[in-house]
């Protein structure tokens, strides 16, 4: 039976992680290891932690704030032996069949192809009643639509071998974001399995670094206009890691985005691209006006 990781990181998390490492610990697969790593909680997440970490034996590293995506990112390249790994947040309900359905449908796709499974889940609010349902079946989704957003988000996911071989090719230690790394990956080189299947409860809190809901849509706006946008870093690291790999027709369309300053040109080609940044309409108006300004 394979051997599936779960890569959890915390901080300031003890309000729900009980609930979280319940839920993983639950699982109706049968082998999996868990590793977590806590981002400098000033809480008492770590006592939590080192709690299940005595009874159940869970990997614990405790570690200072690196942000969310070198968190994981350390994580994923600590937990080395093994065939599968998932991203877990620290205030979500997992189903106990995830890890299950997750496997069963990574055997069916090429494994020396880097390759994701993302299953559906339901939003919940800080209590946990559910109020909507999130579904990513999105069917003109291109290389080109990930570089100005991630839709594939790291607690709904798993990968495999060759994805996470891939995704330390990054710098561990500065990539803003683990999942939307790992999405640019697998949408150039690989296969994402969207099942309808709804995996998970993921609580939405103002607080959540992968809370996709109007605030955390705001927040990400005005960093942009502070250029505090996560795509920089993510095409510049990109392109030197895979560009001699890429496709020549989406090279063309990442180098846009790789300059050190404003360059009037490729701004002007990324504002009025004929085909589309993303999935809604006002989110894609409000990035081709960043793009036009330079901030993107």
């Amino acid at each position: 039976m394979e051997l599936v990781n779960v890569l959890v990181s915390t901080y300031n998390g003890e309000k729900y992680i009980r609930e979280q490492l319940d839920s993983i610990l639950g699982q109706t697969y049968g082998n999996i290891a868990v590793y977590v790593r806590d981002d400098g909680s000033s809480d008492g997440t770590v006592a939590i932690l080192k709690e299940y970490e005595k009874k159940e034996g869970i990997h614990l590293v405790v570690g200072s704030n690196a942000g969310f995506g070198s968190s994981f990112m350390q994580l994923l390249q600590l937990a080395e032996v093994g065939d599968y790994w998932a991203f877990c947040d620290q205030d979500d309900i997992w189903d106990n069949h995830k890890l299950e359905k997750a496997v069963a449908a990574l055997r069916t796709l090429p494994e020396k192809e880097p390759n994701m499974y993302f299953h559906n889940f339901s939003l919940a609010d800080e209590h946990m009643e559910i109020t909507g349902t999130y579904r990513n079946r999105i069917s003109q989704y291109s290389f080109q639509m990930a570089i100005t957003e991630c839709l594939h988000m790291g607690f709904a996911t798993v990968v495999n071998r060759n994805l996470r071989e891939m995704m330390l090719k990054g710098d561990v230690m500065t990539l803003p974001s683990h999942d939307w790394w790992a999405e640019l990956i697998v949408m150039e080189f690989g296969h994402v399995y969207t099942d309808d299947y709804i995996g998970a409860a993921h609580r939405r809190l103002d607080t959540s670094l992968s809370n996709n809901g109007l605030g955390s849509r705001i927040k990400w706006f005005f960093g942009a206009l502070k250029g505090k946008s996560e795509i920089d870093e993510l095409s510049r690291q990109f392109l030197q890691a895979f560009g001699e790999e890429m496709k020549p027709a989406d090279r063309k369309i990442l180098e846009w985005f790789v300059t050190k300053h404003y360059n009037p040109v490729k701004a002007l080609k990324k504002a009025f691209y004929i085909r589309r940044w993303r999935t809604s309409m006002a989110s894609e108006l409000v990035v081709r006006c960043l793009m036009l300004a330079g901030k993107i």
